[in-house]
């Protein structure tokens, strides 16, 4: 874990991933202090989602020390599948799913599940995708269940991103920026 007050996380970004799963996450995480890095898992500075935006500055992941990352974050979209296929992701999902705070949305979380990581645990996951992944699936926007935050979709990327913070910093700083950002009015 990091040693410092400050938390780190990193959003693992491959072609086709969601936007709003994870540009929402790293606006909102960096709002609440939690210094949030985009890493591309195919060592480019730039890479495109699937509503065709273009995404640059990101850090190779050959670049990024995860030992020194509080979170790892898995978007969905089409590019969940270049990150299941990629064993040094899966690998850090497994780690992280053990020892930190994994964040996984829509079709991201289903990989998880895939690696036995929601085993008598709540998750939720876009609903197509959801297997016997052994733990309880809720339809619902976003759960956190120990060192897991998962999030059902696009439309639940506010609240996915607000439990991460909640699991990072503390409820309190997850309702600051609820009200912050006109999420509670």
């Amino acid at each position: 874990m990091n040693t410092t007050d400050i938390k780190t996380a990193a959003i693992l970004l491959a072609p086709g991933f969601e936007e709003i799963e994870a540009l929402t996450p790293f606006d909102l995480l960096r709002r609440a202090g939690i210094d949030t890095t985009l890493v591309s898992v195919e060592n480019k500075i730039g890479c495109t989602g699937t509503m065709g935006l273009e995404v640059t500055g990101l850090t190779p992941m050959k670049d990024y020390d995860f030992t020194k990352a509080d979170a790892l974050i898995i978007p969905g979209g089409p590019g969940y599948e270049v990150l299941e296929q990629n064993q040094e992701v899966t690998d850090l999902i497994q780690s992280f799913g053990r020892d930190k705070t994994l964040g996984a949305i829509c079709a991201g979380s289903s990989i998880p599940g895939k690696l036995g990581l929601y085993k008598d645990r709540d998750y939720t996951v876009v609903p197509d995708l959801n297997g016997d992944f052994g733990g309880t699936f809720e339809k619902v926007h976003a759960v956190i269940s120990g060192n897991i935050v998962t999030g059902i979709s696009v439309g639940g990327a506010f609240e996915f991103a607000l439990d991460l913070i909640r699991v990072l910093k503390s409820p309190e700083a997850a309702d600051d920026i609820a009200r912050a950002t006109c999420w509670t009015l």
